[in-house]
């Protein structure tokens, strides 16, 4: 084989090669049976080496060089195009990343701890009860729903459920504590569970249960009330708080999906007039008598189309 043949060989396999990638990138039925039936062509060449090569080049020269140039401008495009959901994607996979790292886990073990920090100090304002002195600190446990509420606290809730009437009550500063709730309290040694909190327009409420007994309590934060729950529970949701984020994550992890098959979708449609063009491209890739006219040896044209109709019959 001569440098010339050799060079012009080179040459076309690199535009195989692009033509593969144009190929993979617009996933189109009729692009990758251009890319298989010009790598028959290439082939025919590079396996019979008493062939005039300068006919190859002349091919691609003919067919190849236009295709890939017009296939390359539509790609530029697209990929502008795309060029924005990708930035969309990105950024959503960004917020679901730092969200994830954050380990809402910390709620759980919050939750837990709170439920003792409660107890404390429903300990400490009954015992303030009997010395007749205030003393206690309610920051100590207004601290949870300042930083959980707003992401964790349930707000479907109906709020008729969370209120109450008038009741009997102690009075510790501006809180009001319900006399029959401190009196159970007091039976079971003030240990308490939290619930769940529910958080309704500006209104927050938390749930307790009583330890080894079946009454709740709520306590009205901005009410700066606690009283016995007195309502059905079959009525309330009082299964543990979950992340709203757990929600927000879940619909971007559904737009991502939903934009990328769109994406992928939109890159394999292309122009009507280019969809035409290269269907009149293949059936001149498949017609032996435009094809004889580059390859007019018989030998040649005979091998050719021994190789086209062969591909014809296993991928069309």
């Amino acid at each position: 084989m001569g440098d010339d043949a050799a060079t012009i060989l080179s040459q076309s396999k690199r535009r195989l090669t692009r033509l593969k990638l144009l190929a993979n990138f617009f996933e189109h039925i009729d692009i990758i049976s251009i890319y298989i039936k010009t790598d028959i062509i290439h082939n025919l060449f590079q396996e019979n080496a008493a062939l005039d090569y300068n006919k190859l080049e002349l091919f691609h020269l003919q067919y190849t060089d236009s295709l890939i140039e017009l296939l390359t401008k539509i790609k530029r495009q697209k990929e502008n195009d795309m060029l924005a959901v990708i930035n969309e994607i990105d950024i959503n996979n960004k917020y679901i990343s730092g969200f994830e790292e954050r380990q809402v886990d910390s709620f759980e073990t919050d939750r837990k701890m709170y439920s003792g920090i409660f107890s404390k100090h429903l300990k400490n304002v009954y015992k303030d009860f009997t010395e007749e002195v205030f003393t206690a600190n309610w920051d100590n446990v207004l601290y949870f729903h300042k930083k959980y509420a707003k992401e964790f606290y349930r707000t479907d809730s109906d709020e008729s459920l969370l209120k109450t009437g008038s009741f009997p009550a102690y009075q510790y500063k501006d809180y009001s504590i319900e006399r029959k709730l401190l009196g159970r309290l007091n039976i079971q040694g003030f240990k308490v569970r939290f619930v769940c909190g529910y958080l309704n327009g500006i209104n927050e409420y938390e749930l307790f249960k009583i330890f080894q007994s079946d009454d709740y309590f709520i306590f009205s934060v901005d009410e700066k009330k606690l009283y016995l729950f007195d309502q059905d529970l079959g009525k309330l949701d009082v299964s543990e708080n979950q992340s709203n984020q757990t929600t927000i994550i879940d619909q971007l992890k559904r737009k991502n999906e939903h934009l990328e098959s769109n994406m992928n979708e939109r890159k394999r449609i292309l122009p009507t007039e280019v969809e035409n063009v290269l269907k009149d491209y293949l059936r001149n890739l498949e017609n032996i008598d435009i094809m004889s006219k580059i390859f007019d040896f018989d030998e040649e044209t005979n091998i050719l189309r021994a190789m086209l109709n062969l591909n014809l019959n296993n991928n069309n």
